[in-house]
């Protein structure tokens, strides 16, 4: 039984890598929907849970990351990447499609993404919704910057392990602490992060450095209309500084998702779609 709309991938080669791009189109709808997935995992396991509840924009757009899903340099080899690197790509797969205004999820790794797309061109993105976005799960930068110098020990593990769940483990327990580790939902889980091990930990290490040189709250500050949306599971740390953001900032909405740790799209994908129409809806 099919349980997504029909999705055409595609392919966009930039600067040495060629991209999939997960593309669904309907009839009835209007707008470009712009999905960012989060680090070593893929488009299609991140959002196609979801399509169905996206049916009232135009065209829904989902590439996979440089290193990701189903992209992949043109040699296949796996090499580090910056996130100025992955803002790129994501603004050039845009202009190939030419989608000149549209809103943006962000998931994670692709949430600090969205907030650097949006920080490069402001015109291009006009409403945002960040599912647990990297780089904001702390108010101190010290904090952030300290707790990020564990999760390079996680990448070093998942590039020199001959068993890629050892540093994926190591991931989530920084990641998601409080998460549920019975052994089925733990084994999906690791299973999920560790198809692409290498492309995990380079997103790490690219997420790490951009800690000490990104100006967090200068995309915070400029960013469009945004819902960020935070699984209650999560460290009581990012609740604050979330909640924060939305006490201080006018345009800026926060809401706890109850059940759930980092992984809330793959976890309640149906509430996660609706609460981000919800907030796109005029």
């Amino acid at each position: 039984m099919t349980t997504h709309p029909t999705v055409d991938v595609q392919f966009f080669e930039h600067k040495g890598y060629r991209h999939a791009i997960h593309l669904c189109e309907t009839s009835e709808g209007t707008g470009d929907l712009v999905l960012l997935h989060g680090a070593g995992v893929a488009s299609e396991a991140t959002w196609y849970p979801m399509l169905f509840e996206f049916k009232s924009f135009r065209r829904i757009l989902c590439p996979d990351l440089r290193g990701m899903g189903r992209s992949h340099s043109l040699d296949f080899a796996d090499r580090p990447v910056t996130v100025d690197e992955v803002v790129e790509d994501v603004l050039a797969i845009l202009a190939h499609y030419s989608i000149n205004q549209c809103q943006m999820v962000g998931y994670s790794f692709g949430g600090l993404i969205a907030l650097l797309v949006n920080a490069a061109r402001r015109e291009l993105v006009c409403d945002m919704v960040l599912l647990e976005p990297a780089l904001l799960e702390r108010a101190s930068l010290d904090a952030l910057r300290t707790v990020r110098a564990h999760y390079a020990d996680a990448a070093v593990a998942l590039l020199s392990k001959d068993d890629p769940s050892i540093g994926v483990r190591q991931f989530l327990d920084l990641i998601a602490p409080n998460r549920s580790k019975h052994p089925r939902v733990e084994r999906m889980t690791v299973q999920r992060l560790a198809s692409r091990p290498k492309g995990l930990a380079y997103a790490l290490m690219a997420v790490n450095e951009a800690a000490w040189h990104v100006d967090r709250m200068q995309c915070i500050e400029c960013a469009p209309a945004t819902l960020s949306l935070v699984g209650s599971k999560s460290i009581d740390e990012a609740h604050e500084f979330h909640q924060l953001l939305a006490e201080s900032l006018g345009n800026w909405h926060y809401q706890s998702v109850m059940g759930v740790d980092h992984a809330l799209p793959y976890q309640k994908p149906g509430l996660c779609a609706r609460l981000i129409v919800e907030h796109f809806r005029p």
